[in-house]
């Protein structure tokens, strides 16, 4: 298909409404935060959870070779962190994602987080649901994971691991899979993505993939920003191929 003056103006667009979107909704959290709505752990994980699948959910305003487009709105959030992270740009976006408040974390999690969602973007676009699973195991699943376990996980910590609760990585499965199934349904209805599978095994293969994921996400090796998608998307990769 010829790429043509009006399909770049609309991939142009939807990065601009992205990007706008975005940072309308990381500036309302940090107003709730800072107004004492919100404490400041949920602040952060209210961040990690939404950002990538409310992006996910705008992908259908690009067009079929936006991807390049599309992966522009993390790389420029990832530039954003580095020099917040450096003490260079925006000290209130370093505070809004970091654990303490210190500018300096801005270039842990939060800074691969965007980088994985721009090599998504980049290798598996709308051609495929693996890189659905991946971000939404690395979002949804690992950010519920965080706030369900801190406030109902005291009395039920796996016993290999004194950081993790068995309710929380309950609610890292539940989150990931309804997540990853309603995007996927999604993609499906707007016509960018085709379902590999009919929708029952489709969804039981993603319930498998998201619980796998949660067991990577227990392993105490390594930041779960990257080991969780991409274990999510090895195993998308061997579940989710057309016929098999």
């Amino acid at each position: 298909n010829t790429y043509s003056d009006l399909l770049i103006a609309r991939d142009l667009g939807a990065s601009v409404v992205s990007s706008v979107l975005g940072f309308s909704f990381v500036k309302t959290i940090t107003w709730l935060a800072k107004k004492g709505t919100l404490q400041p752990q949920d602040s952060r994980k209210l961040i990690h959870t939404f950002s990538a699948p409310v992006f996910m959910l705008l992908w259908p305003m690009f067009s079929s070779n936006g991807r390049w487009f599309a992966a522009c709105v993390p790389f420029t959030n990832a530039i954003r962190l580095f020099l917040a992270g450096r003490g260079e740009g925006e000290t209130e976006l370093a505070n809004a994602v970091s654990r303490s408040g210190g500018t300096e974390e801005a270039l842990g999690g939060p800074f691969v987080y965007c980088l994985i969602l721009f090599a998504s973007i980049v290798l598996f676009w709308t051609d495929s649901l693996v890189g659905v699973l991946a971000l939404c195991t690395m979002a949804v699943g690992d950010g519920v994971a965080d706030m369900i376990g801190r406030r109902f996980g005291k009395n039920n910590k796996w016993f290999f691991s004194r950081s993790k609760s068995v309710v929380g990585s309950l609610a890292f499965w539940a989150g990931a899979t309804i997540a990853s199934i309603g995007i996927s349904m999604w993609f499906s209805a707007a016509g960018i993505a085709s379902l590999p599978h009919p929708v029952q095994t489709l969804a039981t293969r993603i319930a498998t993939i998201t619980g796998a994921s949660a067991l990577v996400e227990l392993i105490p090796l390594g930041d779960d920003n990257w080991t969780v998608p991409a274990a999510a998307a090895a195993f998308s990769m061997l579940l989710l191929r057309q016929g098999s």
